[in-house]
């Protein structure tokens, strides 16, 4: 096996990020005290199962993105006495839930379980923030293959007597990814290392090379979604995806950082097409659709391609123009939600022209520049910085200075490109540009041209003098995916 040596820059990174030993032991001990008063509880006679899933159990739990966020831990609680035909779906949620609740109440817990469409959840109130998930559950035949039949609020047959339940494999979907990167091997190679059994050492204390690139995805993702968590890619998806292509990659990478980047370059081979559209199955069970919220809502694979695009841009994959310590610095940006910086010094620019005007402020702090970007066929939105874009877009930029009454103020704007393509058509520009009058407004259009990181600022100016500059926004254009181009190529993927 390869040792893939890491850079001290991405394993800070990765250290920040990931959870403590010390919580997956108080995780552990919580989530035993649990699963033995169902064991020991009336349900006794259905012989419960009761057992991790989830990032905890994969080990690619990261920490929450704030101080308010909280740990999630997924377990499940499978009545392997019990069968489909032998109750409903709300049967079986009602029956644990009856034992979860006795349980909050025997130990005095602040909150009573709280119902979901799938689970109970017990909240714990202490400086770990966590929450425990209870998936209800039945074996979903006679066999133990791992598959289980689960309970779910939000189907039509919910109060029937049935054997049409969802299907899942937690138990059979954690093999699988522990294979992908050779679990049981580094295991045996940390015991033999320590001197220890195998069985003694908890799952915690060995980390694979696929699970910490796992966790660097998600974290772009939570950050990157922070407003809009509805559509951030699920954990399971970006999971999924990453261990599918994990040992090709492993073949073709010399150290971590080629590791990682290799992954995300051909992360959407793991994507399959059922009647021309995209979907992921779980690899151990392809009767569960992992993406089954692409079918749903168009939105949220668009959210899913929109990740994509960025993650590849933030992480500077096939990007060749930037220097090692920018691409370091894209990459911590955007995995640390507290950096909202440009990459570089403006300055360093041949072409980007010093101001006309004497700059009486170096304030930028009450000027911002609120940006939109429409495309053929899609409404307007406002985007941020740094923001991944396509090309063949319009931009409109405008100036927010709640301070200050811009009407007393010409504004100017400083266009400036980078990169081979705005080079190679004699567009770095770097120079000042008027503003357009629009609806009383002065702004500036401008659009997608060229592939690379381009800047805006804008001066507020009277008398020959600036009296405020912004901040430099950031338009990040690419070569990226669109969702039209996944509804309509149904073949392999290429990468170029």
């Amino acid at each position: 096996m390869k040792n893939f040596k890491i850079s001290k820059e991405i394993e800070e990174l990765i250290n920040e990020i990931d959870v403590s030993e010390s919580y997956y032991e108080k995780v552990s001990n919580r989530y035993k005290a649990i699963a033995n008063y169902i064991k020991e509880s009336d349900l006794a006679e259905y012989d419960p199962d009761i057992y991790l899933q989830g990032s905890i159990k994969l080990g690619t739990a990261i920490k929450p993105l704030t101080e308010e966020g909280a740990y999630d831990v997924d377990i499940v609680c499978n009545m392997t006495k019990k069968r489909r035909i032998d109750q409903t779906q709300r049967q079986l949620k009602d029956e644990i839930g009856k034992v979860v609740e006795d349980y909050c109440l025997r130990n005095s817990m602040q909150n009573l379980p709280k119902e979901s469409n799938r689970c109970w959840t017990l909240y714990y109130v202490d400086e770990s923030n966590f929450h425990i998930d209870i998936l209800p559950a039945v074996p979903w035949n006679n066999g133990d293959d791992g598959n289980i039949a689960i309970s779910d609020k939000r189907r039509d047959n919910y109060d029937d007597i049935t054997d049409n339940w969802e299907i899942s494999n937690p138990k059979g979907y954690s093999d699988w990814f522990k294979n992908q990167s050779n679990f049981k091997v580094l295991k045996e190679s940390y015991a033999k290392r320590i001197d220890a059994k195998v069985e003694e050492i908890p799952d915690y204390k060995v980390k694979t090379e696929l699970q910490q690139i796992v966790q660097l995805l998600k974290r772009h993702a939570e950050v990157m979604f922070e407003d809009d968590m509805e559509h951030k890619p699920s954990s399971v998806i970006i999971t999924t995806l990453a261990a599918k292509v994990y040992s090709k990659c492993t073949s073709i990478s010399d150290d971590f950082t080629s590791l990682l980047l290799n992954v995300i370059k051909t992360l959407l081979d793991g994507i399959e097409y059922e009647e021309e559209i995209p979907c992921i199955y779980n690899p151990v069970n392809r009767k569960e659709k992992l993406s089954l919220k692409w079918d749903k809502e168009k939105m949220y694979f668009e959210g899913f391609l929109k990740w994509y695009n960025q993650l590849k841009a933030d992480f500077s994959v096939d990007n060749k123009e930037v220097t090692l310590n920018e691409s370091l610095y894209y990459m911590q940006r955007s995995l640390r939600k507290s950096i909202n910086e440009i990459g570089i010094s403006l300055d360093s620019l041949s072409h980007h022209q010093r101001p006309k005007w004497k700059l009486l402020s170096a304030n930028e702090s009450d000027v911002e520049i609120k940006t939109y970007y429409s495309c053929p066929g899609f409404r307007g939105k406002k985007i941020k910085s740094g923001e991944a874009l396509n090309k063949k877009g319009e931009l409109r930029f405008e100036v927010i200075a709640p301070t200050l009454n811009i009407k007393d103020f010409d504004i100017y704007w400083q266009i400036t490109n980078t990169g081979t393509e705005a080079k190679n058509a004699n567009c770095l520009r770097g120079d000042f540009y008027d503003s357009k009058i629009e609806q009383g407004k002065r702004i500036r259009i401008e659009t997608t041209s060229y592939v690379g990181r381009h800047y805006v600022e804008a001066y507020l100016v009277k008398n020959n003098i600036c009296y405020r500059k912004s901040k430099p926004f950031e338009v990040n254009i690419i070569d990226g995916f669109t969702i039209e181009w996944f509804y309509t190529k149904n073949e392999d993927i290429t990468y170029g």
